[in-house]
């Protein structure tokens, strides 16, 4: 996603407003168990403030995972705001931000690390989910089953008599 700069890099104060709808190569191979399928959308401006491009706006995307407890398949969407700040690659001394070169910028890396940010760590499709029986795998949401839980670790009495009073 490269956006030219061409018109703000040189005029302190100057502004580009962004409208970008396109996909990211790369954000597949890095988020196990996530499906980016379609394009993620950015809407937000660019402000040359000092040689600094900032960055804001708004992040869109949607993706497919599965259900943490029941492995039913989820459509799911990401929406973030983004503040980032873009400096000079010759004036970056540490190499720990985002860097522009010439006449373009790049903001996909941007939007791939604030998307890799916000995914959850587990997704649920909802809070009354039961998942899968542990013992035969049946999905507890569209049957019940007649497995039962015979054994007992002796290490958890304790805890057990405590809530059984």
């Amino acid at each position: 996603m490269k956006v030219n700069i061409s018109d703000i890099v040189k005029s302190d104060g100057a502004s580009l407003s962004l409208d970008i709808c396109e996909t990211i190569a790369d954000l597949n191979t890095i988020t196990d168990g996530f499906l980016f399928d379609s394009s993620v959308a950015f809407k937000g401006r660019l402000v040359n403030v000092s040689g600094i491009l900032k960055l804001t706006g708004k992040l869109k995307a949607d993706y497919k995972t599965r259900c943490f407890r029941c492995l039913a398949e989820l459509d799911e969407t990401i929406s973030a705001d983004i503040k980032e700040d873009f400096i000079d690659r010759e004036k970056d001394t540490d190499g720990e931000a985002y860097t522009y070169e010439g006449n373009f910028i790049d903001i996909s890396k941007v939007l791939q690390d604030n998307i890799i940010l916000n995914l959850p760590v587990r997704q649920i499709c909802s809070d009354n989910c039961k998942g899968l029986c542990k013992l035969c795998g049946t999905n507890l949401n569209e049957k019940s089953c007649e497995c039962r839980e015979e054994e007992f670790d002796p290490r958890m009495q304790v805890l057990h008599d405590f809530f059984d009073k």
